[in-house]
């Protein structure tokens, strides 16, 4: 009998052993062919701080400071190439792999089980996704599967020993100093704590197994606690811009999307809900035939509490802030493998069947997905890489460059070149409101040409001021895009840049919204660009997101074209106007080459996007009825 135990151990130990290179060559296949994006490139510039300076930074933000700790000494060893930063995150998935291995072992039983977890997790393209990024994602789901196998072995072991939970919370504490929402695995672990005092065991034994965990869980909780109160406001900063409001089924929802998709943005195949109900039935199904019920309760735990958890507190704390992504809880995507290699947990060859079924299900959800991601470098990161290249072989002397925030990715590929990078706004976080540090920074700069290197400007110049300063001094010469990434060029014709001059209105839409004062170009050739600026006063808070139009009309009122949008963005709606504060919002539209040359007029509109029911306008002299009159524009062709 030892014989046959340790003969299956072998045969577990090679297998695993192949999961773990299988998953590694998959990972490293292409580790280095997608550019480092955003949020990549903030994590080799917190990497290359001194630790202190890198502490305090953290703890102004959404994640705690250990991963990049433990990058900073990886760059020193490894260097900070693109394969060498994301090695680090490699290498922890595959480390969680061999977690889930050994967890799926003690939960089924079963080597066919551990080995097919293995495998699923392998080729999962959510794993894979966030084995191959500089961030901290698979070092936190490394760190939570290998805290909850340390729990179940102590918990089921027998002796109750302390290192096993010792190293359970030890590692659980790491992964919430790597990621705040590893701590709704604790809930989880709570749940498995209470699965084994319902056993029958002695007092004794119970009330260890109570003291010596929660004696354990507050200690953590105290070592947590000085990190807590220096980064108390970093977490849920306002972003500055509109967040549809949180709720558990909304968030739900985007998890199971994630989960189905891969966590890749992909479009999925008509009956997905069903895919991965039979994924989950049959892995459950496994656990009930064999009977163990101690051990399915333990699966659907450590799978299902975390989300309700993170969900749950989302919506009570954080109603309307960006503060829930999936990948957050990505420790819940391998967890859910040992639930769905379940299936193999029964006797008999109809677990195979079962096995085969589960993987049949996830495989028609992420195999196009891996697929898709292994051949196609572009996508869904932001290829900063050759946006860079783009722009650097297009400067010219007298040229300036200026980034939407400090885009540290942008920065990261910059190195070596003598071009200047000019950040707008300062910092990694804040919203652009005045246009005084734009021309403060260009008019330092003296430039001939400037070059705008724009990611998420929606979010962090929502009114536009960098670009509507510039069409005020100059004139674009054209744009060339990288995905998200937009990379307009403008001459200038001012120098020193001079401030948008509005001209006041003082008209009204309805009883509370002021068009204080507007700006457009007095004249505008066929084919190019035409633009207006509005200035918005909300007199009291606004009820409802309107929607606003700027029609172009012949000098008999017929419409030549147009351009209507949500004022400012659909980040900064209306009902999010502050009451007094004006607001600039920007329209560019080209005009239609085959328009007649001549003498056109300007009209403003504010209208429901809904019902298209126009607000009543009022002015002295410019009103139309239902819109405002701004000025007259004279096209020309060239």
């Amino acid at each position: 009998m030892t014989e046959v135990f340790r003969s299956a151990n072998r045969r577990l130990m090679a297998a695993g052993v192949f999961c773990v290179l299988l998953a590694f060559a998959l990972r490293t296949l292409s580790l280095s062919a997608q550019s480092l994006w955003f949020d990549e490139g903030w994590s080799w510039h917190l990497a290359t701080m001194p630790l202190d300076a890198m502490a305090l930074t953290t703890a102004a933000d959404r994640s705690p400071p250990l991963y990049y700790a433990l990058l900073h000494g990886w760059v020193v060893l490894a260097g900070d190439s693109e394969l060498a930063m994301r090695l680090l995150s490699t290498l922890a998935d595959v480390a969680g792999l061999a977690g889930l291995i050994a967890l799926t072992r003690r939960l089924t039983s079963s080597s066919a089980a551990a080995v097919f977890a293995g495998l699923l997790h392998a080729g999962s393209p959510f794993m894979l996704w966030y084995a191959q990024e500089t961030r901290m994602y698979a070092l936190v789901a490394a760190l939570g599967m290998l805290s909850s196998y340390w729990l179940w072995r102590w918990l089921t072991d027998g002796d109750a020993g302390l290192p096993k939970v010792l190293a359970s919370v030890g590692l659980l504490l790491a992964a919430v100093y790597a990621h705040y929402y590893a701590v709704f695995l604790l809930p989880a672990h709570g749940v498995l704590v209470a699965l084994a005092l319902l056993q029958r065991r002695p007092s004794g034994v119970r009330r260890r197994i109570v003291l010596h965990y929660a004696a354990l869980v507050v200690g953590g909780g105290l070592l947590l606690m000085p990190w807590m109160a220096l980064a108390s406001v970093g977490f849920a900063y306002g972003d500055g811009f509109y967040f549809p409001p949180n709720t558990v089924s909304g968030r739900l929802m985007e998890w199971l999307r994630s989960y189905a998709s891969g966590g890749l943005a992909r479009e999925l195949p008509e009956g997905w809900w069903g895919l991965l109900l039979v994924a989950a039935a049959l892995g459950g199904i496994g656990y009930a035939r064999a009977q163990r019920w101690m051990h399915l309760a333990a699966a659907l735990s450590l799978t299902v509490v975390p989300v309700l958890a993170a969900t749950i507190a989302v919506r009570l704390l954080y109603f309307d802030r960006s503060v829930f992504h999936p990948r957050y809880l990505i420790y819940t995507v391998p967890l859910s493998l040992a639930w769905c290699a379940g299936a193999l947990t029964a006797g008999g060859r109809s677990r195979w069947l079962a096995g085969a079924a589960v993987g049949a299900a996830l495989g028609l959800l992420w195999l196009p997905s891996s697929m898709a991601y292994l051949t196609q470098p572009a996508l869904q990161r932001d290829d900063t890489r050759s946006a860079v290249q783009h722009v650097v072989e297009a400067l010219e002397p007298g040229d300036a460059v200026v980034m939407s925030r400090d885009n540290f990715a942008v920065r990261y590929y910059w190195r070596g070149h003598d071009w200047p990078l000019i950040a707008l706004p300062k910092g990694l976080h804040g919203i652009l409101w005045s246009e005084s540090d734009v021309l403060q920074r260009l008019n330092a700069a003296q430039p001939h040409r400037v070059r705008l290197v724009l990611w998420q400007d929606d979010v962090v110049d929502p009114q536009r001021l960098i670009e509507s300063t510039l069409w005020h001094n100059g004139y674009q010469l054209g744009e060339y895009d990288f995905a998200q990434i937009r990379l307009p060029l403008y001459q200038l014709t001012n120098r020193p840049l001079q401030p948008l001059l509005l001209q006041p209105l003082g008209g009204r839409f309805g009883d509370a919204l002021e068009l204080r004062a507007f700006w457009q170009r007095s004249q505008a050739l066929a084919g190019d660009w035409f633009y207006v600026v509005l200035e918005w006063l909300p007199r009291a808070p606004i009820a409802h997101d309107y929607k606003v139009f700027v029609h172009v009309r012949d000098q008999q009122g017929r419409l030549a074209f147009q351009r209507d949008k949500q004022p400012l963005s659909v980040l900064l709606p209306m009902r999010r106007w502050q009451a007094e504060r004006p607001v600039r919002d920007p329209y560019a539209v080209v005009v239609p080459a085959d328009v007649p040359a001549g003498r056109y007029q300007v009209v403003v509109g504010v209208y429901d996007g809904e019902t298209g029911v126009r607000l009543p306008a009022f002015h002295p002299t410019r009103s139309l009825g239902d819109a405002l009159l701004l000025e007259v524009v004279e096209i020309a062709h060239r």
